[in-house]
């Protein structure tokens, strides 16, 4: 039996895909860097990460994870862009433990702020994440 989620689930995502694939290519333009230092906030084993790799970013995901980290390890491996993607293992309210202030270009924080204690701490470090004139790809439930 199919899942009647699971053609939403990947439309949802292709949509999301194509937005922010629109606002780094805004940023490069802006920025005249091919590179963008991106942070994935919970982006556990890499569905964002990877492709973003993949494009030539510069990809940091944090995760609370372990278990996750290292799928995200093998995914980027086997992508071939383990060079350009790095796992830490960390959460929203600890951000700063493992990630630079003011050190992304973009940050991406899907589905994350379901799950912490504090929403709108979450929310103020992913945007103190950011540099100047940085993305912030933001998805809640």
């Amino acid at each position: 039996m199919s899942d009647p989620m699971r053609p939403r689930a990947a439309l949802r995502t292709a949509v999301v895909w194509e937005v922010l694939q629109d606002a780094l290519e805004r940023r490069v333009k802006a920025t005249g860097r091919q590179a963008l230092d991106v942070l994935d906030t919970g982006g556990g084993s890499g569905n964002f990460a990877v492709p973003l790799a993949r494009l030539g970013h510069r990809v940091t995901v944090v995760d609370p994870s372990p278990n996750a980290l290292f799928a995200l390890e093998r995914r980027a491996a086997e992508a071939g862009v383990a060079d350009r993607v790095r796992g830490v293992q960390g959460d929203a309210r600890g951000l700063f433990d493992v990630a630079e202030r003011g050190g992304y270009d973009v940050v991406l924080c899907h589905g994350v702020l379901e799950y912490v204690d504090d929403p709108a701490e979450g929310v103020r470090n992913a945007v103190a994440a950011l540099r100047p004139d940085g993305v912030l790809s933001l998805l809640a439930a």
